[in-house]
Parts: C-alpha cells; structure tokens; sequence
C-alpha cells in the first residue's frame, strides 16, 4: 500500500497512547478512521476534532458479542485493520494470580481473536484486507513481573503468524514495539530504555504497513537485543533474567 489517500481504516484502542497518535496521522494523509473504544466522550472529541474523517464505535472489545455490532456498523471492507487495544497488569514477586492473567489476555488476546473471528465471517476469503496486529517486543525475551502481560502478547503473535498461512493473499504485518510513552507505561516504576513517543511508534508502524512489511520491530536496537537474548541457551537465558529480578 503506497498511499492512505482514500482508504477506510479500523483502529482499536483510539482514545489514547499509539492508537491516539495512528488516528491523526493515518487522517493526515488521507484516510477515514474507524476508531474503536470504550470511552464515549473521548470518541465525541475525536468525531469532533476530525469532522467527517473518524467515525467513534463505543464497544469493549474483549466482550465476544461486541465485535458482531462492530462489525455491523462497518460501511464496508476496510482497506487495514489495526488491532491494538491493550492492557498491562504485572505479577510481583512469582505471586500467581489467575484473575489478573485472565484479565490481561481478554483484552491482549481474546479481544483479537473475536475480532478475527467476526470480520473473518463476514467477509469473503478472497476480498481480504490488510492486518495490522499490535503485539509486543516482550514476546521475545521473558523477564520478571512479565508472565501474564508476555505471555499473552506472544499468544498473540503465534496465532496470527499461524493464521495467516492459511491466508496466502491477505497482507499481515506483527507489530513489536519496546517501550512507547503512553498511559500504560506511565504507570512503570522501572527504567525504560529507548522509549520512544506515541506519535513516533505510530510513524513507523505507518511507514510498516506502506512497505507490506510483515514484521515492524522497534526500536530497532532494542529488539535486537532481545531477540538476541531470547537465542542464548536457557541457562544463559535464567541467568539474565533472575539478575532483573528485584
């Protein structure tokens, strides 16, 4: 995809963060946004701000019926589909928390596969749009506090680099950020290291879907690194990552 001049995109997770920073560029160069969230009143703000160009859904995308209305109110086969509502909640101290891991991949995991599931059946195989899924560079490496936010990104990214074999003409791209200013990481009491602005991430994954680049990793030297680290044998692996441990 050269262009978004013209093109119908559907983003979820709009009212803050990369979402937020997705709506205003992919506008700017010319498409008309489906934005998709919770927040009522942030929706009206952004219908507002971009009169005629976004168009605000109110649904909580990790409840399964949600997507069938979502769906229904779409005009038509959107050109991209971003998936990138998420959610982050740690675990401290190996304290296992069932509740808190189910939390995190209804929003980080489930959420998508509705979303998948839904569009999948409404449109034919061979009118295919362009995926876009938000994941996470934490799939590559395990660290501690991690294991319910990780494991649910790489779920995420396992099943939609599994589905799309099944879908030879459809364009996906995987999308693994490091650290990204947003309401999220707002919340982090631990150093960050390369982290970058919302509007900066939504720049590269722009730039990403244009190429039909089927993975956008950034920073780049970050997800080096542990792409790097993910590699060594596993009690290399242990030694690192029990040394985070705090």
């Amino acid at each position: 995809m050269k262009s978004f001049l013209g093109k119908t995109v559907l983003i979820t997770g709009v009212t803050s963060g990369i979402g937020k920073s997705l709506v205003s560029s992919l506008i700017a160069q010319g498409a008309s946004v489906i934005g998709v969230a919770r927040r009522q009143t942030e929706l009206k703000q952004l219908e507002a701000e971009y009169d005629g160009k976004f168009t605000g859904v109110c649904a909580d995308v990790s409840i399964q019926e949600s997507w069938t209305n979502i769906v229904d109110l779409l005009p038509g086969l959107p050109d991209v589909v971003i998936l990138n509502a998420g959610n982050c909640e740690y675990m401290e101290q190996g304290r296992v928390d069932a509740d808190l891991v189910k939390r995190v991949f209804q929003v980080n995991f489930f959420a998508n596969i509705y979303a998948a599931e839904a569009l999948l059946k409404r449109y034919p195989k061979d009118s295919l749009f362009h995926w876009v899924v938000v994941s996470s560079s934490a799939y590559y490496f395990a660290m501690p506090r991690g294991e319910a936010y990780a494991a649910s990104k790489a779920a995420l990214s396992y099943f939609f680099e599994s589905l799309q074999l099944s879908y030879a003409h459809a364009k996906f791209s995987m999308v693994h950020p490091g650290f990204v200013e947003t309401p999220l990481t707002d919340k982090n009491d631990f150093e960050m290291p390369f982290k970058i602005t919302s509007e900066k991430a939504a720049n590269i994954i722009i730039k990403g879907i244009r190429n039909n680049k089927k993975q956008i990793n950034f920073p780049f030297t970050f997800t080096l690194i542990l792409k790097t680290l993910g590699i060594l044998p596993a009690c290399l692996r242990f030694y690192i990552g029990k040394r985070l441990v705090k």
